[in-house]
């Protein structure tokens, strides 16, 4: 009988993630066409999975009903796929265009993160929250001590970590929403490849808990209509 203890806090038993040595090793694939299948046919089902046994926990963590939903597995002509992420929104959207949570693997990294693309922000309310909360998201301390940009990120060295006790930051992320030609926001937490192998999923859980404030203030301004500028 294989034993589990209980995650503190969030009710969810302490059980591997299944993301292992052998689905790291499939990004050392040359070909972008054999290891564009590889992942397909072993990451993207192991990463769904997963996403489905995360779901409810990630949905007690920020207080909203939230969908997993695979995601789209970039592949440009002869490049093969650098990663893979299932992602977690709320509502029918799709996380293309709402804010949303994304577990990630990458060649040497498992990654945790809160994203939003520029487009999404029409009304631009997440990127007035942010302008709004910058000092309140300074003063955070220890949950974004480890936080890292994703934005641009060519998924070689992992990108530095991020001044986050810096309002300057969060202001910097803001205006990363005022142009839907821009990333928009992808900050997060990454793993080793070693360090991920042993991890629960309770461990996961208790990252995305650091990381949901920002993920709440980013749906709060994603629902606020834009300002009547008629009036």
């Amino acid at each position: 009988m294989v034993r589990c203890l209980l995650s503190r806090g969030l009710g969810v038993p302490m059980a591997g993630l299944g993301i292992g040595p052998e689905e790291f090793a499939l990004f050392r694939i040359a070909d972008p066409d054999q290891r564009a299948r590889a992942l397909e046919d072993t990451l993207v089902p192991a990463l769904a999975r997963l996403g489905a046994e995360l779901a409810a926990g990630l949905s007690r963590v920020v207080g909203t009903p939230l969908a997993p939903e695979p995601g789209r597995l970039a592949r440009r002509r002869d490049e093969p796929p650098e990663e893979v992420l299932v992602a977690f929104c709320a509502g029918d959207r799709g996380y293309r265009a709402a804010p949303h949570l994304a577990l990630a693997v990458s060649r040497a990294h498992l990654h945790a993160r809160v994203a939003a693309r520029a487009a999404a922000d029409r009304g631009g309310g997440m990127r007035r929250a942010l302008l709004r909360e910058a000092q309140s998201l300074a003063r955070k301390g220890k949950p974004f001590r480890k936080l890292r940009s994703y934005a641009g990120w060519e998924h070689e060295e992992l990108p530095e970590l991020a001044p986050a006790h810096s309002a300057a930051f969060w202001c910097e992320l803001a205006d990363a929403l005022a142009s839907a030609a821009s990333a928009g926001v992808d900050v997060g937490v990454a793993w080793p490849a070693e360090e991920a192998r042993s991890l629960a999923v309770g461990d996961v859980l208790g990252v995305f808990r650091d990381l949901a404030p920002l993920y709440k203030l980013l749906a709060a301004g994603a629902a606020v209509p834009a300002p009547d500028l008629t009036r």
